[in-house]
């Protein structure tokens, strides 16, 4: 596209032979060129010489295109052949001009054309330079161009050329220098660009469309000043709404059309009438590819007067509309339409524009940041208001600032209403009403488009055709589910101000009241009238203040939407509520019955949440009403028959702590949509049936008393999520089988079992699983006409074939968790929870499962393993499971490339030995070779505080410096005091995490772990943080190789040796360590001593005999099984003399290496050994050497 070439200084290079034209031909074209603003280079300043000039190559170098005029002597100038090579080598548009020269001449170099350049030549010794001329000359000649001969006067072939430049889409019209530094400018030009895609060969409308002041028009004008030379016919047509209104302004418009889009010669066209307008403009149309801009369009009949009905365009051709009105776009005849919605600017763009105008020199003064935001945040990204605001309020004092700030809330600037209220001027007697009705009322209250519709149809009005009209005239917007309205805070301010005009000083002779002073004053002094259509009596403050309500509401005979929020009344019972009510919201209702008198026929919204009313809803009042909320009602204890309310829509009951029973009636409202029945905690009874066809949201959660699930007369598509709580579950019918589009189960018990019925199979949809108790599946029954299959290979085992997430609490039957994932899961299952349930093991078919990424165990104390992770694991969390042999599942699982989050009951003496690095603290460091490895981490909590039982913490690890977040979790304890958490990452993982961080043959690795209560950014709570007391790290480490590379390979065949495998003593960096391989004690008899060396990770000055002991019994242990038939020499030594009394258990511990196999000369030496480490007591054990004879 030409928009995305980089712009030259000029756009036409012209080269001729001075001496020829410069004062005829080359004049009348560079003065027409100039004439139509198009940047020509010529080089009449230049000083000749006998080589170009550096300016003038630079020159040719940055313009867009070059005109070539050759004539008679052309060839006989040096000067002129450069500049045509120049030309030839590095332009990408030549334009060829032979005046009073024959093309074939110049092509050939013939006749008196060639001559001169022979004469030239022979006064040149550069072959390779006149080479150079010939082929530039060759080159330039094969090129269309234009030809003297061929045009009747030179003004025609003047007149071509300029009209074939303007045409060029090599040729940038140069933009509009105010609108190079427009605010936000660059962004929204691009966005429009690639709507229009100027090299399409369509035609395309698009319609620039957003609320007034958003900067529409400032966004056409740039886009015409980029792409106006890409068209031989343009215009742009201005204010084109404000003309229109008079026969005269809309001829006035045609002519300033015709004026851009017709030939040179009708530049002074008049038109007659309308009519004679539209056809001449059409005619053009049809012929020339245009690009016209209508500015400020706000109906379809001025369109048409400027471009007909759209019958005929010449391809290529763009228009583009400003509008407020999308409508306008649609139904084009078959024309291709976008629209580009102008949106508001961001904080960024806001304050810099605000700036320009506040403060031109740019610099903000400290103590003037806080009124800017407050002024930026008035004006919500509207470009109109920040400037019209930044001029207002520059050179002012903070003092005057404050103030105008405050003004601006009740008395908006003159500039930006006028601005905004032409789209309130052109709408219809309904989107007047539609629109005040929610700026001064609904947009301070619920913005829900179903409930507004409601509300509005009742006070009769129209509102979808209405509320989609003003979507269309961007006076509101709506969400992509077509569920939340919202507005500008700039237009609710403008609706509010059309409503003060209505009795600037007589709050009670408006139409509408939402400012709580006034609604107050009103009721107050009784000053209602008949004109008030919508009260909103709300309190800023949270207190809720008393207000004396009784007889006021008997003079607002017209009164339709009715909220009250936070007061309170005191003076007995309420005598009158206005009975046109279409919508009436009040919460905390103080009295004990209904007005004697109120029958609200058109009553649609009642939200009367926290009432003291024991029977809401008579009979013989709420005939109309779709939408009923008595949240928290605690003295309603049963819904009664709702036969007279057929028309409800959404019921809300949630938080009725009394409710017990719901009448069938309510299983009879076919119109019915949400029935929220949440926390109704002593709920019993709901309809018998339900033939519901309308239900789309069915909420049951934390109902505990429930004992039954009504029938399914009919099929309900709309229902996707079910939670049946309590015991409903246990009684399940067949009719069950009627939520067909039920994707989302949760079945929970109180106690027993639950045996769901066969027709649960026919649940097809189901996406998630969440059983709380022992709940049973049939087995054994038909599905589809065919028995089901009970081998795991059967292919109907996948009953639920859309199942991704299962999760089972609770649940203490382990054949029936058994028999769901054997049976009723299909492979590509993504997410496994088991919690709290009795399980010994997973099943081995659980591999099956080609999807699974996550899998969470928790609180299943007998379960010791799991076998068979499949592949696509990614994250496995193990919680207080602890039967669980977790080295076996950590290196288990370290072959599926699995992210490990285990969590027990612990304290930093229970971190296992085979975590080869161990630290007291929070931070660790270790290195490692060239090769990623795998990392396990063992982290020691404490918590100090009794009061909270969870909390968070993060890991973070550097390599050589460079540091990222290993992991990051929240921890739920169930238990006060030590917790252990297990996490690891596996190599690919650690390694796509340091994915830019090259390794080099040792690296130093340092894991650091932070732990905070829960909550603590946002808590103003002072609690004391979780303590990390100790921290182990399970890695392969880069270990100094030995001597002998023979036995250093067959000791790594033993892969139980790589839970040991550590690192050399880092005594200046405190390292922990593990096993080394000490290659200078390999004899001839090939004895490997692998020499444990302690800090005081492991073992610790004061550390008793016994613990000690203990650790060595577990590590002997694994070595006598990893290498069965050796014997393993143990030697132990103490600073200073040995203490033989407590050498016992190390005693028991050769006898029973020694007792393996083969295990025939074991031995153990008491020896003395300095220690390098400590200087503790005598009593501290710092050397042992393991001896294994190969």
């Amino acid at each position: 596209m030409a928009s995305s070439h980089q712009p030259k200084n000029f756009d036409v290079f012209l080269s001729f032979r001075g001496e020829d034209t410069r004062r005829g031909f080359v004049s009348h074209l560079h003065k027409a060129l100039t004439q139509q603003g198009i940047q020509t280079f010529i080089d009449d300043n230049l000083t000749r010489g006998e080589n170009i000039s550096e300016e003038l190559l630079k020159a040719i170098e940055n313009s867009s295109a070059s005109i070539i005029v050759f004539s008679k002597n052309y060839a006989s100038s040096s000067w002129c052949l450069d500049e045509l090579a120049k030309i030839i080598e590095c332009t990408k548009k030549v334009l060829p001009v032979f005046y009073q020269v024959d093309p074939s001449d110049v092509r050939k170099q013939i006749g008196d054309f060639g001559k001169a350049l022979t004469k030239l030549e022979k006064k040149i010794n550069d072959k390779t330079k006149i080479q150079r001329w010939r082929d530039a000359l060759s080159n330039a000649a094969n090129i269309s161009g234009w030809h003297d001969k061929n045009s009747c006067t030179e003004s025609d072939l003047v007149q071509e050329i300029v009209e074939e430049i303007l045409n060029s889409e090599f040729i940038q019209m140069p933009s509009n220098v105010a609108s190079m530094h427009l605010v936000g400018i660059n962004s929204r030009m691009e966005a429009v660009t690639k709507l229009l895609d100027i090299e399409s060969n369509d035609v395309r409308m698009v319609g620039i469309t957003g609320l007034g002041g958003i900067g529409k028009t400032t966004i056409a004008k740039a886009i015409y000043d980029r792409f106006s030379n890409h068209f031989k016919a343009k215009s742009f047509v201005e204010n084109v709404r404000e003309w229109s209104k008079t026969e005269q302004g809309k001829i006035h418009l045609q002519e300033a059309l015709l004026k851009g889009i017709s030939e040179f010669e009708d530049k002074n066209l008049r038109v007659s009438t309308i009519y004679e307008g539209t056809t001449r403009i059409n005619r053009i149309l049809c012929q020339k590819k245009v690009l016209i801009i209508l500015d400020d369009v706000d109906n379809a009949n001025q369109i048409e007067t400027l471009l007909g009905r759209f019958e005929g365009f010449a391809s290529r051709s763009r228009i583009i509309l400003t509008t407020r009105n999308k409508r306008l776009l649609a139904n084009r005849n078959g024309l291709s339409t976008y629209d580009y919605e102008v949106k508001e600017l961001d904080e960024d763009e806001a304050i810099e524009l605000f700036r320009k105008h506040a403060f031109p020199s740019n610099e903000v003064p400290e103590d003037y940041l806080e009124l800017e935001k407050q002024a930026i945040s008035y004006a919500k990204g509207l470009p109109l208001a920040l400037k019209v605001m930044g001029c207002d309020l520059c050179g002012r004092p903070k003092l005057e600032w404050q103030d105008a700030l405050d003004c601006y809330e009740t008395n908006p600037l003159e500039d930006i209403q006028n601005i905004l209220k032409r789209s309130y001027e052109g709408l219809n007697e309904n989107e007047k009403n539609i629109f005040l009705d929610i700026a001064c009322f609904f947009k301070g209250y619920n913005m829900r488009y179903n409930m507004i519709k409601d509300a509005l149809k009742a006070c009769g009005l129209n509102p979808v055709y209405g509320i989609r009209n003003l979507i269309y005239k961007c006076l509101l917007t709506i969400d992509q589910d077509n569920y939340h309205l919202s507005m500008h805070d700039l237009l609710q301010q403008m609706g509010m101000d059309i409503v003060r005009q209505e009795a600037p000083q007589k709050p009670g002779e408006r139409s509408r009241l939402w400012c709580y002073e006034d609604a107050l004053g009103v009721l107050t002094k009784d000053m209602g009238s008949d004109r008030i259509r919508s009260i909103i009596l709300w309190p800023p403050k949270s207190e809720q203040v008393e207000v004396q309500i009784k007889a006021q509401f008997c003079k607002m005979q017209n009164l339709r939407l009715l909220l009250i929020r936070n007061v309170r009344c005191c003076n007995g019972p309420l005598e009158c509520l206005p009975n046109k009510l279409s919508l009436l919201d009040w919460r905390d209702y103080p009295f004990s019955s209904w007005p004697p008198n109120f029958f609200p026929e058109n009553l649609a919204v009642l939200n009367m949440s926290f009432i003291l009313l024991k029977e809401p809803i008579p009979k013989q009042i709420f005939v109309s009403v779709t939408y009923m909320d008595f949240s928290g009602c605690n003295l309603i204890t049963k819904i009664p028959d709702l036969t007279m309310t057929p028309n409800v829509t959404n019921l809300i009951l949630r938080f009725c702590s009394n409710l017990v029973e719901i009448d069938d009636s309510v299983g009879r409202l076919d119109k019915l949509e949400e029935l929220d029945l949440n926390c109704c905690n002593k709920l019993e009874t709901l309809p018998n049936c339900l033939m519901m066809k309308s239900l789309t949201n069915f909420e049951l959660g934390a109902c505990p008393s429930l004992k039954k699930f009504p029938n399914i007369l009919h099929e309900m598509k709309g229902v996707k999520d079910l939670n049946l709580p309590g015991n409903s579950a246990k009684e399940l019918t067949p009719s069950f089988r009627n939520f067909i589009g039920l994707k989302w189960l949760y079945v929970g018990l109180l106690s027993g079992e639950a045996h769901l019925p066969g027709s649960i199979y026919n649940l097809q949809h189901i996406e998630y699983l969440h059983f709380n108790g022992n709940v049973i599946f049939p087995k054994n029954v038909e599905i589809d006409g065919q028995p089901m299959c009970n081998s795991p290979g059967c292919s109907s085992k996948c009953v639920f074939p859309m199942l991704k997430t299962l999760r089972f609490f609770g649940h203490k039957i382990c054949s029936e968790i058994e028999f769901i994932l054997n049976y009723c899961c299909p492979l590509t299952l993504e997410v496994l929870s088991i919690h709290n349930c009795e399980v010994v093991t997973l099943p081995e078919s659980m591999s099956r499962f080609e999807r699974l990424r996550r899998l969470s165990i928790e609180g299943c104390n007998g379960i010791r393993e799991i076998r068979r992770l499949p592949y696509s694991i990614r994250c496995v969390e193990v919680e207080n499971c602890h039967s669980m042999y977790l080295q076996s599942f950590i290196q288990s699982s370290q072959r599926t490339f699995v992210n490990i989050i285990l969590r027990v009951p612990g304290d930093e003496n229970d971190i296992p030995y085979w975590f080869n690095h161990q630290r007291d603290g929070n931070l660790i460091s270790f290195t490692i070779g060239p090769e990623f490895p795998t990392i396990a981490l063992c982290i020691a909590f404490g918590t100090p505080d009794p009061d909270y039982n969870s909390f968070d913490y993060h890991v973070f690890v550097s390599i050589n410096g460079s540091e990222r977040t290993f992991e990051t979790k929240n921890v739920e304890t169930g238990f006060f005091g030590g917790h252990l958490g297990f996490c690891c990452r596996p190599q690919s993982s650690l390694q796509e995490l340091f994915r830019d961080l090259q390794l080099t043959d040792r690296n130093l690795v340092k894991i650091l772990c932070e732990a905070f209560p829960e909550d603590h950014y946002s808590s103003s709570i002072d609690i004391a943080a979780p303590i990390v007391k100790r921290i182990g790290v399970h890695v392969e480490c880069n270990c100094p190789p030995p001597q002998n590379p023979r036995i250093f390979q067959d000791i790594n065949r033993h892969h139980s040796l790589l839970s040991g495998s550590g690192l050399p003593m880092d005594r200046e960096n405190g390292s922990d360590l593990g096993l080394a391989f000490d290659s200078s004690n390999v004899d001839g008899s090939n004895r490997i001593q692998i020499q444990w060396l302690y800090a005081a990770a492991l073992v610790k000055p004061g550390d008793s005999f016994p613990n000690v002991c203990k650790w060595y019994d577990a590590v002997s242990s694994q070595l006598a099984a990893s290498f069965p038939g050796k014997a393993v020499g143990v030697r132990v030594g103490g600073k200073g003399a040995p203490v033989v009394e407590n050498m016992m258990p190390l005693l028991s511990l050769s006898s029973l290496v020694s007792a393996a196999p083969g295990g025939e000369g074991s031995e153990l030496e008491i020896d003395k050994c300095i220690s390098t480490t400590h200087t503790e007591p005598a009593d501290t054990i710092n050397t042992i050497i393991l001896q294994y004879p190969l």
